[in-house]
């Protein structure tokens, strides 16, 4: 276990506290994921399918449409000003920050057959459309005022052909689901660090995976084929062979595309058996020095070795050992060796034990055996349901970058704040739509409970991503501020991509049909 004077590094996520909503909106003590379990039940039984529709004032055109909708769909239609919406809207979101965007209509999708008829609805009453596959974008990107949003998160069937080395994996199935099941046939993906994170978003904006690395640089360069519906509503299977457009552009083109995926066709890889860790705890005044070693390891270690740096709140046992006085952080770095035998990670992970500044550690974990599950945990523990945000720059120029973290973090307004550094390599990458990287990912995830501390939080994390942003080699869609640094979503591509998933958008859906990226307009 990964322990420290009883202070346990991999907490599991508070899954099971209450469901915050707005204070100005409702309260609740019924937590998302029991409220999408009730709600899934009530589909599921008929009690919800149209019955908010049904209930709705229809004296309006889009109401009275919508109700035909609901005829025609196998999943669920809820309308805006039916007592079903606000609770249905919120839970469509996993940050405690509920957004102040409300879609016209959310339909929950059964199969493709349902994104099909969604898609014609928005055409037909000419509005835009959304879609959602679990809810995790940091920004709710997805949610949208007026439209059409359609949740695709019941669609979670996997299907593997072991000769193939492919899994067939619909939008909604998690991280931690699809690598149970691939274990069963010896296989395993590089899926989110979060296991609660669905594969549909994660992947388009890149998807910054376990073993990336090793396992083709980004996760979505893993994508063989996937099924579409297209902004016309017609449905489509698209590979390098066939329909090449939509393939690129799916292969990282992030929240801003111009269809919906249904189906991806994943290569996958043999499943790690011996997967290990050494954690190495360090004073924060040694954060610098720890970016170095990074930088310096980083060219040198096997590439099925993840190196990942994150500034966490000192363990009690821990605060009276280090400087300064009082020691509110530390540094802590996991490398996680992806073997095949014990013998094997523990040899990809020497290089790191004799490096200077990791001989005297304040504590040292080693040889922690951390199967997939292990390490979800181990990564969603510092990052429970709260109010967040988060942002990101890819940076060659580490040391540097870190002396800016290194400013920035004692003025932090709340403890929960948590900064990560990745090892990112630097091998090229495949022609998609994903194009932005850096020898390292550098990101800071702003976490608190308080409404009235929103301000605080977005200001200091505006701060110190302008303040990193000169230092910046691009960033990553799927985890950059796209509420208060919307005008640099086109720095999340280089600008080959940018124009041409432009120049696509205006060939593929000339009506615009789709929304395009949050903070942009059509």
């Amino acid at each position: 276990m990964s322990l420290v004077d009883g202070y346990h590094l991999g907490v599991r996520p508070r899954w099971g506290v209450s469901m915050v909503f707005d204070a100005e909106l409702e309260d609740s003590t019924s937590p998302r994921r029991e409220f999408l379990r009730r709600a899934g039940q009530a589909v599921v039984a008929g009690v919800v399918l149209g019955a908010s529709v049904a209930a709705a004032d229809e004296s309006t055109p889009l109401r009275r449409a919508a109700k035909v909708l609901a005829d025609r769909v196998r999943g669920s239609v809820v309308v805006r000003g039916t007592p079903e919406y606000e609770p249905w809207r919120q839970s469509m979101v996993w940050n405690y920050r509920k957004f102040r965007r409300f879609p016209d209509v959310i339909v929950q999708a059964i199969d493709d057959d349902d994104v099909v008829a969604a898609v014609q609805f928005a055409r037909q009453q000419r509005i835009k459309i959304t879609t959602r596959s679990g809810g995790h974008s940091w920004s709710g990107c997805f949610l949208r005022d007026g439209g059409v949003l359609v949740d695709l998160s019941r669609m979670q069937s996997i299907d593997v052909d072991v000769a193939r080395s492919e899994a067939r994996v619909q939008p909604g199935v998690i991280g931690r689901a699809l690598n149970a099941h691939l274990a069963r046939s010896g296989l395993a993906f590089p899926t989110a660090h979060c296991g609660m994170v669905p594969i549909s978003g994660f992947l388009m904006g890149g998807g910054l995976g376990l073993n990336s690395v090793a396992w083709g640089g980004m996760s979505v360069f893993n994508i063989r084929a996937i099924d579409l519906v297209t902004a016309q509503g017609d449905k489509l299977h698209a590979s390098p062979e066939q329909n090449a457009d939509y393939y690129w552009a799916a292969r990282g083109g992030g929240p801003g595309l111009f269809f919906t995926v249904t189906c991806f066709y994943l290569h996958c890889y043999p499943l790690p058996r011996a997967i290990t860790t050494d954690t190495y705890l360090l004073p924060y005044g040694e954060l610098v020095g720890l970016a170095q070693a990074m930088n310096d390891l980083g060219p040198r270690i096997d590439q099925s070795v993840e190196l990942l740096a994150v500034v966490i709140p000192a363990p009690p046992g821990l605060a009276a050992n280090c400087t300064p006085d009082p020691c509110r952080q530390i540094a802590v770095l996991s490398a996680n060796a992806f073997g095949d035998t014990e013998k094997q990670s523990r040899a990809m992970l020497a290089t790191l034990a004799r490096h200077p500044l990791l001989r005297k550690p304040l504590q040292k974990i080693a040889g922690r055996a951390t199967p997939f599950e292990v390490l979800y945990q181990d990564n969603e523990g510092p990052f429970p349901q709260r109010r967040a945000r988060a942002d990101n720059i890819y940076v060659d120029q580490v040391v540097e970058a870190t002396q800016v973290l290194s400013r920035h973090m004692p003025i932090s307004p709340a403890p929960g704040n948590t900064p990560v550094i990745l090892w990112r390599g630097t091998d090229p990458y495949p022609d998609a739509a994903y194009t932005a990287r850096g020898r390292f990912y550098f990101a800071a995830y702003a976490q608190w409970d308080d409404p009235a501390d929103d301000l605080l939080n977005e200001g200091w994390l505006k701060d110190l991503y302008d303040e990193l942003e000169p230092l910046a080699t691009g960033h990553y869609i799927n985890e950059f501020d796209r509420e208060t640094r919307a005008y640099r979503t086109n720095q999340c591509y280089s600008a080959a991509n940018w124009q041409r998933l432009g120049d696509l958008r205006r060939r593929y859906d000339p009506d615009g049909v789709y929304q395009t990226f949050l903070g942009l307009s059509s």
